[in-house]
């Protein structure tokens, strides 16, 4: 830009040549007495405009004073003379000198004055806008104006262009940096995710052979302390999922009475050690087999389940779940009913904020991030429902949240009386043999260990081209679990190389990658890219039940 101040000193001189325009007009049209009253008055208006921007530090009000004293002063020596024509020629060219020279936000001041100036001309003084304007001038004031006009609307497009680009320079920064935060984040998941594994596996190996008291409660204690570690991860990367937009919801049609058992399963290994009794309250007769995010909506219930043990040392815990179908849909309400410490009045709207946690002096001893409810809060949100909150401190806390959920099969009810005895079925192998592959060696171990635990033959291999020799020779494995980072040949090479051989075998048997990046969307790469479907490390024996449940031919099973 010009620069502020050579703007004004450059509007100042338009405005004292104006006037002097206007004063020679004035003698050669109007005489010597009217040529004497414009320049008396033009002398007082130049001097205190002049003063003024001396003395006025703020650049706005002296832009806008001067066009003040440019409106006033040649709309009345205008109407004197009879014609408003050089005043509409001045705001022209001042409006254009400010519009190209100036800072971008005056061009707005100009904008609005310039057109109340021509529309207070037009309404007021129609008739002697261009009254007394030599017709050799016409033509000339006609080109003059129009010159001005394109300037400005040149000048306004151009900076509305600049800013566009700027805008959408910042937007693909932002992308590039989300983008960047995105890959760090599923290095770090990876980076954590595999030494922890391989803690919360032995740790489960080691809890299974016989052991002395004080070395059973020394191992659960790392597992436990492994299990909390995990939990602020996957709490940071849901998180920052959630922040960048990179969360989705993915409907898929699945078994609320399964699901619910699932959950509650999970949270009464939970309270092995408490004095807190697990109740659930089911409405009766509703639809099962819904279409929804399954695995966001488990996610929200373990949040607020966890949170209400974590805070309740006696007393109980309670699920209340109820419903009303309409139009193929079942409108959920869900609440988690405590006697836990509570929460003070005035810590209520701070819950579902980010890395906050209320009444520090009371929960400092309890693991956390302070994201779980942050996460429950978007995660509703995100699938069209709601969650509010009703505590009394030092009595206990109701979260309930609301969501609506498409039914896939309206004639099948839930049997709420399963839910309280609904166990997993844990696999019991039949011969099953299985194949892991990992360039990690405690992994390997870790991966094996627990499989075993499932009455099933593990054999293992250490990289892609191993797994490959294998099973040239050997066609015999119902799984082969495949790591997906892996040096020379990684997981979704090694199962490329394997499904393009001919073989009837290769073709069809189960491949689920083994990984330690949970990143959004990791599930339908890994399903794009040919796996049945994948294992998360550390390795979740409910999970791993699940997938074994799943893929192992059933006279496998027993």
């Amino acid at each position: 830009m010009f620069g502020y101040k050579n703007s004004v000193r450059l509007c100042l001189v338009e405005y004292l040549l104006a006037l002097v325009a206007h004063i020679i007009y004035a003698f050669r049209s109007g005489g010597m007495e009217m040529g004497r009253l414009i320049l008396m008055f033009s002398a007082v208006m130049i001097t205190i405009t002049f003063i003024l921007t001396v003395l006025v530090p703020s650049e706005k009000i002296v832009v806008a004073m001067i066009f003040v004293s440019v409106l006033l002063s040649t709309t009345v020596i205008g109407y004197l003379l009879e014609t408003l024509a050089f005043s509409v020629l001045i705001f022209a060219v001042m409006t254009s000198c400010i519009t190209i020279f100036m800072k971008a936000e005056y061009i707005v001041y100009a904008g609005i004055f310039s057109v109340m100036a021509f529309i207070s001309y037009s309404i007021f003084f129609p008739e002697i806008i261009l009254k007394n304007v030599p017709s050799m001038l016409m033509f000339a004031f006609y080109i003059f104006i129009y010159a001005c006009s394109s300037a400005n609307l040149y000048v306004v497009v151009y900076f509305a262009r600049k800013y566009m680009d700027g805008m959408k320079e910042k937007a693909e920064e932002a992308d590039r940096a989300n983008e960047s935060k995105m890959r760090f984040l599923a290095n770090m998941s990876h980076e954590i995710r595999t030494p922890m594994n391989a803690i919360c596996g032995m740790a489960e190996l080691t809890l299974r052979e016989d052991l002395s008291p004080e070395i059973k409660d020394n191992v659960e204690s790392i597992q436990t302390a492994g299990k909390v570690l995990i939990s602020i991860v996957n709490d940071i990367l849901d998180y920052s999922k959630l922040e960048s937009g990179k969360m989705e919801v993915i409907p898929v049609t699945y078994s609320f009475h399964q699901m619910i058992g699932d959950v509650l399963n999970m949270m009464r290994i939970r309270l092995e050690d408490k004095e807190v009794e697990l109740r659930s309250n089911i409405q009766e007769d509703l639809p099962d087999m819904l279409i929804g995010d399954e695995i966001r909506i488990r996610q929200i219930l373990f949040n607020l389940l966890s949170n209400a043990i974590k805070y309740t040392d006696k007393g109980y815990v309670i699920l209340d779940v109820k419903g009303t179908v309409e139009g193929g849909f079942l409108d959920l309400s869900v609440s988690v009913t405590d006697s836990g410490i509570g929460i003070k009045k005035e810590d209520l709207p701070k819950l579902f904020s980010s890395f906050q946690q209320v009444d520090t002096r009371k929960t400092r001893n309890r693991e956390g991030t302070g994201l779980g409810l942050a996460i429950c809060k978007q995660l509703v949100t995100l699938m069209g429902g709601s969650i509010n909150v009703e505590s009394t401190y030092g009595v206990g806390s109701k979260f309930t949240f609301t969501l609506s959920q498409k039914i896939s099969s309206p004639d099948q009810g839930l049997k709420t009386e399963n839910i309280e005895k609904a166990e997993a079925p844990r696999v019991v192998g039949n011969n099953a043999k299985v194949l892991v592959v990992d360039d990690n060696a405690v992994n390997l171990k870790v991966a094996q260990g627990l499989i075993r635990t499932y009455g099933i033959e593990v054999d293992t291999c250490m990289s892609g081209r191993e797994c490959l020799e294998i099973l040239r020779e050997h066609k015999d494995y119902d799984i082969i679990f495949i790591d997906h980072m892996m040096p020379e040949l990684d997981g979704i090479d090694t199962l490329n190389m394997i499904r393009a051989d001919s073989d009837e075998y290769m073709q069809k048997v189960p491949l689920i990658a083994l990984t330690a990046n949970v990143v959004s969307g990791i599930r339908e790469m890994f399903i794009s890219e040919g796996f049945n479907d994948y294992v998360a490390k550390p390795i979740d024996m409910v999970w791993l039940n699940g997938i074994l449940r799943k893929y192992l031919p059933q006279d496998k099973q027993r």
